[in-house]
Order: structure tokens, then C-alpha cells, then sequence
């Protein structure tokens, strides 16, 4: 089978398509006939060596995936042909990925493919919605009437956290530097949109809440920008960090969020169990369908084309990069 793997960590070039045998799932596994992959930042991180806790290469990156069952795990609850998807585990991380054409998967990290979802929107989905699903409820405690701000709204957690949100009954600030991302985050549904690099920002948000700051923040950028963050943030606030676009490091003015309660919060889904994977999965496929929205893709590359995908993603698309048909 083909298969995208790297030997030794350092640049993403190190990723390299390889014919190697169908891998054989232990009991308690499924061998997964992939269709479609989608591409994460953090597998490039892990590629250049800069993820924690990777395993030892050689191996395929690749986290999400959604495809058909090929065998089966012994009394399970998945049978021959079911089409699946992976939720978030330790595929790609420190065993065989999904940028492949088949992969091995511990049944507990297996879901159904939602009903009425194409597969390339069941590649597209899991990782993304969790982490946004972590932010926003399990620390965010969304819920109707709160204003919810997301930075780097376009990318594949910013379109996700735009997309629960607003099925969530909340108001939706959203940030873009792209003009046309801008107008696609309002078909979205997003109620404020804004240039991410407008000088004015801080101003121009309180204006048109009223003088009012944001309960919740996806915080995406981080770095220097950390501090507009804070800024918008209202008493009692709380900032989930999981992205760190803007950079590393942050300056910030202690005494704002101090003396406004905020609490900063970082978000890491790889901590969900697999069962509280799973719980959380069915929330948000649930949340989704009251307003009928989906995973957003941006663009689908060839399995050939994997170092192409690649180079789109670091571009900054609208929504998630996909990898298939992968047979």
C-alpha cells in the first residue's frame, strides 16, 4: 500500500511516499480502507520534531481520516464495509497515520460517519470540532446569549468554533486579515467580522457591542496579540489558547486580566480519553444539526500530493486541507 512516512525528524521534506505492506490490527482493532485524510498543522510540527511526545519514526502523520472497515475488531460493534471515521487518538502521533491507504485503529476511536456528511467532511471534521468543542463548552461553558470571539477564524479550528457557536445560540465575533475570508466567515454566520490587523480593532469591536467585551475567546494567534485579546475580554472572561499563529511569546499587561478575573485557559485535546472523545463527538454532531452546517473544506489534493497539500496548508486556507480519493 502507499503510505507517507518519515525516517528522521527535521523538515517536512522528510516525508516521503513509500510502498509498504497492509498493516494487521490487533483484537481489539479495525483495519481501515481510508478514502479521505485531512491534513493538521501539528503533523508538519511533529515531521520537524517540534510535538510532544511523538513516537519513534518511521511511521505516517496524518490524524484524521475517514474510510471503510476492511476487518473488523474481534465483538465489536463495527462490521465489514461500515464507513468510519477516526477520532482523535494516537494515530499519526506515535503509530501509523492516516496518510495512507489503509491504517489500523483501536475500535474505542472509531465513529460513524455522520448521516448525511460527505466523507471528505468526516477527514475533515474530528480534530478540529474537538478541539473547538474543548474550547468552547468543557471551558468556555458556551451557551445562548454569550459573545463568543474567535481569532484566525478561518482557519480549520476558527471555522469550527464559528460553526458550534452560532449552533450553540451565540454571537460571533470573528477576525481575518483576508478580505474575501472576511465575507465567507458572514455566510458562515458570523454577526461581527473584522480585520484582524485593523489598528482601530479594540475600539471598533466595544462600539459595536455596546461598550460590551466578550465572554469567550478562541484564541488562535496568541503571541503580541494576546494582549488585544485580553482587551476584549469582559469580568470573569476566559481565553482558550490553543493556537500560537502570532508567535510564542506574549507581553501582557498583568494587572488587565487580573482585575478582570480572566481566566487563560490552554487546550489540548490530545487529553480526551477515548471515551470522552467519543461523548464529546456526539455532541457536536448533534449541536451541528440544528443549523444544518458542516466540516468547511478547502481544497482536496491527490495522495500523490501530499508535499503540495502541505504547502497550501502553511498558506492559510479557508477551513481544512484533504488528501484523497486514497485508493
Amino acid at each position: 500500500m502507499k503510505s507517507w512516512r518519515f525516517h528522521e525528524f527535521g523538515k517536512i521534506e522528510n516525508l516521503k511516499l513509500e510502498e509498504i505492506p497492509v498493516p494487521v490490527p490487533a483484537d481489539d482493532e479495525a483495519l481501515i480502507k481510508l478514502e479521505y485524510a485531512a491534513l493538521n498543522p501539528a503533523d508538519k510540527f511533529l515531521v520537524m520534531g517540534q510535538y510532544p511526545r511523538p513516537g519513534k519514526p518511521p511511521f505516517a502523520v496524518g490524524r484524521d481520516g475517514c474510510g471503510t472497515i476492511e476487518v473488523a475488531a474481534k465483538n465489536g460493534k463495527f462490521k465489514k464495509g461500515d464507513r468510519v471515521i477516526i477520532l482523535r487518538s494516537e494515530i499519526g502521533v506515535s503509530r501509523e497515520g492516516t496518510l495512507a491507504q489503509y491504517v489500523t485503529v483501536p475500535e474505542e476511536s472509531l465513529a460513524p460517519l455522520p448521516e448525511g456528511w460527505k466523507p471528505e467532511e468526516g477527514a475533515a471534521g474530528p480534530l478540529v470540532q474537538l478541539t473547538a468543542w474543548q474550547a468552547l463548552v468543557d471551558e468556555g461553558g458556551c451557551e445562548p446569549g454569550k459573545t463568543v470571539l474567535v481569532t484566525g477564524a478561518s482557519g480549520g479550528v476558527g471555522t469550527a468554533a464559528v460553526l458550534q457557536a452560532k449552533a450553540l445560540g451565540a454571537q460571533v465575533v470573528a477576525l481575518s486579515r483576508s478580505e474575501g475570508k472576511r465575507e465567507k466567515l458572514r455566510a458562515m454566520g458570523a454577526d461581527y467580522v473584522y480585520d484582524t490587523n485593523d489598528p482601530d480593532l479594540v475600539r471598533k469591536v466595544q462600539e459595536d457591542l455596546e461598550g460590551g467585551r466578550c465572554d469567550i475567546v478562541v484564541e488562535n494567534l496568541a503571541g503580541p496579540f494576546l494582549q488585544k485579546s485580553i482587551n476584549l475580554t469582559g469580568y470573569k472572561g476566559r481565553i482558550c489558547v490553543m493556537g500560537l499563529l502570532a508567535g510564542l511569546k506574549s507581553d501582557i499587561i498583568i494587572g488587565t486580566f487580573m482585575f478582570k478575573r480572566i481566566h487563560i485557559i490552554g487546550i489540548a485535546v490530545g487529553d480526551y480519553t477515548p471515551a470522552e472523545a467519543q461523548s464529546a463527538w456526539n455532541k457536536i454532531v448533534e449541536t451541528l444539526k440544528k443549523t444544518k452546517q458542516r466540516p468547511l473544506v478547502d481544497r482536496i489534493f491527490p495522495i500523490e500530493q501530499v508535499q503540495e497539500a502541505f504547502e497550501h496548508l502553511s498558506k492559510g486556507p479557508m477551513g481544512k486541507v484533504v488528501i484523497g480519493p486514497m485508493n
